[in-house]
């Protein structure tokens, strides 16, 4: 590494470290005060929203194939049945609004935290009355061109916290369609059960952070995966092989939930995020790396850095971020149904996460 590289990747190695909280914030301004009610996952958040709309038994829910197949629990818990939609490289819708079948619900995805373009989606709604349900599990904070809030532009906005703030569970369920009378149930009570000790322990050493950096992190995290190779066959543990038919656990949310929304230093994080998310735009770019949005627009605050890499660049990559002290994912884990149709894109995006 010249100077300026490892100028990049000591600050890269700071800003992997979420801030404290030290804020003043408002979730409900943040929504505009709309109704909100928390959840322990957003998969229970998109239960309760099918629910609320009226979704019921043998009702068609309209979804992208490039999802996670866990988000697949709330709609066959209620008895719907999935209809996946294409998108394209762009993660952008690519049918005809026209040419979609009726359905009672369509899922617009916020990829990564970028904006997914509603229009078509509205189209579609303006046809067939459809209601909007947008996934923004990954764009807390995030916001359009315009700059409106991701979560509050469809029917039903889906917030997943958890994957933003240091916390063992979080998720939220906003109603926007205030002209659509949706009856919702009252908040649950939070809840101070199901702590695991991983997260445990990940959250002693996050407020270690002082002492620690990203090559500790790494050790002691495959310290981690060796031993669970070991008792379990996987350093990473898979998704439960009924993940796709069952809810996870409780549906409360954890009762430091609303604690730790309070007090976000959300400009901190904001600032956090773009800037992390340029400096390996920077590094990936240099490498050769094809990311899969074109630039960091005004108002998008990304949840990590995704990029398309081939089987036989994953040893580049690796290299390339092992000086880093980075590692990278694949996302997501599709549906069983999806998998023999999908395309080889599907399988060649990866992630930087943007916390430890």
């Amino acid at each position: 590494m010249n100077t300026l590289q490892k100028a990049n990747a000591e600050r890269i190695s700071h800003l992997c470290f979420p801030t404290e909280n030290s804020g003043d914030w408002s979730f409900d301004a943040f929504v505009n005060h709309r109704s909100v009610r928390y959840f322990s996952y957003g998969r229970h958040a998109l239960y309760e929203a099918l629910r609320v709309i009226g979704c019921a038994k043998g009702d068609s829910v309209l979804l992208p194939a490039f999802i996670c197949r866990e988000l697949l629990s709330a709609i066959n818990t209620i008895g719907a049945v999935p209809v996946y939609y294409h998108v394209d490289k762009d993660l952008q819708l690519a049918e005809l609004p026209d040419a979609l079948p009726f359905a009672k619900t369509i899922l617009a995805v916020n990829y990564f935290g970028f904006p997914q373009s509603l229009e078509p989606f509205q189209r579609y709604a303006a046809r067939t009355e459809a209601v909007i349900i947008e996934d923004n599990a990954h764009g807390f904070l995030s916001r359009d061109e315009e700059g409106q809030a991701l979560g509050t532009r469809g029917d039903i906005g889906i917030f997943s916290l958890r994957k933003t703030l240091m916390l063992p569970n979080g998720a939220a369920m906003v109603i926007n369609a205030h002209d659509k009378s949706y009856t919702i149930k009252p908040q649950i009570v939070p809840s101070a059960a199901g702590i695991s000790i991983s997260f445990r322990v990940k959250r002693l050493i996050h407020k270690s952070q002082r002492f620690i950096d990203l090559r500790m992190i790494r050790f002691l995290t495959s310290i981690i995966r060796t031993a669970r190779k070991i008792t379990s066959g996987n350093r990473i543990a898979p998704s439960a092989p009924d993940a796709e038919f069952r809810l996870p656990g409780n549906a409360a949310p954890c009762i430091e939930l609303q604690y730790f929304l309070d007090h976000l230093d959300a400009e901190q994080e904001i600032s956090r995020r773009c800037e992390l998310y340029r400096l390996l735009d920077s590094v990936m770019r240099r490498n050769g790396f094809e990311p899969v949005f074109a630039s960091l627009p005004e108002h998008v605050v990304p949840y990590a850095y995704p990029f398309y890499t081939s089987g036989n660049q994953i040893d580049e990559v690796k290299e390339v971020l092992e000086k880093l002290d980075l590692e990278c994912f694949s996302w997501p884990e599709l549906p069983e149904d999806v998998i023999p149709t999908a395309p080889n894109w599907f399988k060649n995006i990866r992630i930087i996460g943007f916390s430890w």
